[in-house]
């Protein structure tokens, strides 16, 4: 990167001057140039100040990964706004709660959502928070709202000195993006990133996964997770490149698109690789343009690294991972290409500077190398705050800047970073420590396992025993006692869960991950 900027709208600017006729983004039928980009922020960022938004509001988008995503998040942080984006899968309470949270100014969404008429949840929002100046629609708009393209594209010239003092007035501390957490426990959160933190992650992001100005990025995670609003999405802008976007995951679609438009960054999380490989079309897709595979949020079961490594090798390509979460501002550790397969199979690579990481104890202090305990990072990555929740940020970040993230893991002689599982999913029994990413590893290895989720359990004997639930590669339906049998040659006795069900299909998470939650809900754990 050559020119270095401290706001996160500005390299929206520098690239539309640097190379304006370049794609900065691709959605379906649309190709967007840099200077196209720009020109929608500034509509965008006018649009905003006559709506009424004031530095340090809120501007919130019910929408997946498509144009207005950018447009929005740009435009909001130009004019001193904090952006955050709310998935249109939410059922109207699960949006509710965030609105009320967060009390925005503006209202951006999406109309339809394939089948999903959202009138009403958006004439329900607009009637019962009054700190909504403007509701904007995408598709025709619902009574009291209006067009989100028709009043964007009003001439206002004379509001254009007015936007020129405002960006003036933005700072690197600035609230720039809040992100709900997935409310694994209680309701969700709402991490705050700055302007800072979001460059100081993606300035190191983009060297470690190989990114720069000629990538075509695949973007086809939602909005309101950390993938899509910085790992990708915003590391793709601030590097002068394309992003390619799909405004939901669907396998086969998936694959024809990282086709069609040459996609040179493949990165998604180890389920949807794996729904992927389950595909006949797999075998034929042309991946030769794919120069970086990369997987976040678990470690990648054994079949995802043999078919990915062998695609990397066919192709010169690279392999990417890491460890990270939305406090952190997207992944904090980083493999390096030399790595072994079982490095890769294994670890989430090694802290680089100027990030920190250490293993703590209970009472937050560092252990001895190669113990387990919970990870705690600290850098100018950081989150600034919970939204809201001064105790709960008080909680996980102390007065030196250490964020304590609940995840369990340990760190060999080399700094590689083995994660174990969380701290709330780790449980105990006959007075041993049992960690379900292990016995999922354990699972996820056997050949007609797809994934595995492995849950504590009460028992009277034991205190807890483990639950564990399968769900096979299509067509396949592995027998229990044959999964039971597979667990005894890779496991110690303790660990070996108690009861296996093999599901077809297992509850997903919007960012792929098995919903433990609802299985928890379901077995009345």
């Amino acid at each position: 990167m050559s020119t270095s900027y401290d706001l996160t709208w500005k390299y929206v600017y520098h690239w539309a001057d640097a190379k304006p006729d370049a794609e900065a983004i691709v959605f379906e039928n649309q190709r967007v140039t840099y200077r196209q980009f720009a020109d929608a922020v500034t509509a965008n960022a006018l649009a905003f100040i006559e709506a009424g938004v004031q530095r340090g509001d809120r501007v919130a988008l019910i929408a997946m990964a498509r144009p207005e995503f950018f447009y929005t998040f740009m435009a909001a942080n130009k004019v001193g706004a904090m952006w955050l984006g709310v998935s249109p899968k939410f059922t109207l309470q699960e949006m509710r709660y965030i609105i009320s949270d967060c009390q925005p100014t503006v209202l951006i969404a999406l109309r339809e959502y394939y089948d999903r008429d959202l009138g009403p949840e958006i004439e329900a929002l607009a009637q019962e928070f009054p700190c909504i100046k403007k509701v904007l629609v995408i598709g025709d708009a619902p009574k009291g709202c209006e067009r989100y393209d028709c009043y964007v594209l009003k001439p206002r010239v004379h509001l254009m000195e007015q936007l020129r003092d405002r960006a003036k007035q933005c700072k690197p501390s600035d609230n720039a993006l809040l992100m709900y957490t997935s409310g694994s426990t209680g309701k969700p959160k709402g991490v705050v990133q700055t302007h800072r933190s979001i460059l100081a992650n993606v300035a190191v992001q983009i060297e470690h996964l190989y990114m720069d100005g000629d990538m075509r990025c695949l973007m086809h995670f939602p909005i309101n997770h950390v993938a899509a609003a910085v790992e990708i999405g915003y590391a793709c802008i601030y590097a002068g490149g394309a992003s390619i976007m799909m405004d939901r995951f669907e396998p086969l679609e998936t694959l024809r698109v990282v086709e069609r438009e040459r996609v040179t960054m493949f990165g998604q999380v180890p389920a949807m690789f794996l729904m992927q490989f389950g595909l006949p079309q797999f075998n034929q897709t042309d991946f030769s343009s794919v120069r970086v595979y990369a997987w976040g949020g678990a470690t990648a079961p054994k079949l995802v690294l043999d078919v990915l490594t062998g695609l990397a090798e066919r192709y010169n390509a690279k392999l990417a991972t890491g460890y990270g979460a939305t406090e952190m501002c997207g992944f904090t550790t980083y493999s390096h290409p030399n790595d072994s397969f079982e490095t890769f199979l294994q670890t989430a690579g090694r802290c680089p500077a100027p990030f920190e990481l250490r293993i703590v104890d209970d009472q937050r202090r560092e252990v001895p190398t190669g113990q387990i305990g919970e990870i705690a990072v600290r850098g100018p990555f950081m989150m600034k705050e919970y939204w809201n929740k001064p105790e709960q940020t008080a909680a996980v970040l102390d007065a030196e800047g250490w964020y304590y993230s609940g995840d369990l893991g340990r760190v060999d002689e080399q700094g590689n970073v083995y994660i174990s599982s969380r701290k709330s999913e780790m449980f105990k029994t006959g007075g041993e420590n049992v960690f379900p990413r292990e016995i999922e590893d354990v699972l996820e290895q056997h050949p007609e396992v797809l994934m595995a989720a492995v849950i504590g359990v009460p028992h009277e004997m034991y205190q807890e025993v483990g639950h564990a639930f399968v769900m096979p590669h299509p067509g396949r339906a592995p027998a229990t006692d044959e999964l039971h049998w597979h667990c005894k040659q890779n496991l110690v006795n303790f660990k070996i869960p108690k009861k296996i069900e093999v599901r077809p299909m297992l509850p997903l998470l919007p960012n792929g991950k098995v919903n433990k939650m609802a299985l928890k809900a379901e077995i009345g754990v």
